[in-house]
């Protein structure tokens, strides 16, 4: 069973759940990944991602399940792509993405996750420039999906990721601009240290400028690798976060395999780590010290 911190620990570190994303033990984006739920849990998480990349294959009540059983929380994400863009000059491909999101936050709804993050404003993969009516677009949408889940009480958190991933929201001060058209109270930002290492001047500073706008973080080394072996200031992520009063989870989401989709399409071509789960333990005892440390 997950560790989960005794009464004696600050109230920010009790509050602050770490997680893993489930697409780090996939080959596929659409895999089945009720099984890893376990294999979290075990390793000690507190909570999981669970990936919505293909909602009519996800299985709800086998996932509600094993979260039950595990006695672990889940925050769902997904990802546009070109057939769900909401930044699309084609009607029929925007309304597509409209449907992809509300299928998405009724499972997530349903699997008790507090936000729907991610690439969710245009596509994951779209490094084209953008229409000069994108924005639009995509503000229409985005109103309408937090529209939707203002009703279950949930917030949508925009992902912003690097310029090779995508050509429309890079940057925090992009992604708030954003959420500030949308104009929405539940509409904020996801933010990824892999993404920022290579779009942000300063880390540390950018989460600060995020400020209450920050709904969900992934941890990441700068060599897209487990929190812990690489580049990145721990110290400095987590005492931003703290300073600016961060409560939510903070997820390992980290691509470390080549030669199977979910490490080929983000360009991992190399072993990241020398192995998947001694590691992935030494990095959960890493940020989890650089926590307390923070706090």
């Amino acid at each position: 069973m997950p560790n989960r911190g005794n009464d004696s620990c600050p109230r920010g570190v009790r509050e602050m759940q770490v997680g893993v994303h489930l697409s780090l033990w996939t080959d596929q984006w659409d895999a089945p990944v009720v099984d890893y739920i376990d294999r979290a849990a075990q390793l000690g998480f507190d909570c999981v991602e669970i990936p919505l990349t293909n909602p009519e294959a996800v299985d709800v009540e086998a996932l509600r399940d094993r979260l039950a059983c595990n006695g672990i929380s889940a925050y769902c994400g997904t990802g546009l792509g070109p057939d769900t863009d909401i930044t699309s000059e084609s009607s029929e491909i925007r309304a597509r993405g409209r449907v992809h999101l509300a299928r998405c936050l009724d499972i997530a709804h349903r699997l008790g996750s507090p936000t729907l993050g991610g690439v969710i404003h245009s596509a994951w993969g779209k490094r084209e420039p953008v229409h000069s009516d994108a924005r639009k677009w995509a503000v229409q949408i985005l109103r309408e999906a937090a529209e939707q889940a203002a009703e279950w009480n949930m917030r949508l958190a925009l992902e912003c990721i690097n310029r090779y991933e995508n050509s429309f929201v890079n940057t925090v001060s992009q992604g708030l601009c954003l959420i500030d058209q949308v104009g929405m109270p539940n509409v904020g930002l996801h933010l990824d240290t892999y993404h920022m290492n290579i779009e942000e001047r300063s880390v540390d500073a950018s989460i600060e400028s995020a400020g209450q706008h920050l709904y969900h973080i992934h941890l990441s080394e700068s060599d897209r690798g487990y929190p812990g072996g690489g580049n990145i200031q721990w110290d400095l992520v987590f005492s931003a976060l703290r300073n600016i009063g961060y409560q939510g989870s903070a997820v390992i989401e980290s691509y470390v395999r080549p030669g199977v989709q979910c490490g080929t399409d983000v360009c991992i071509w190399r072993a990241i780590e020398p192995d998947i789960d001694e590691s992935l333990t030494r990095s959960l005892e890493f940020v989890r010290s650089r926590i307390l440390r923070a706090y």
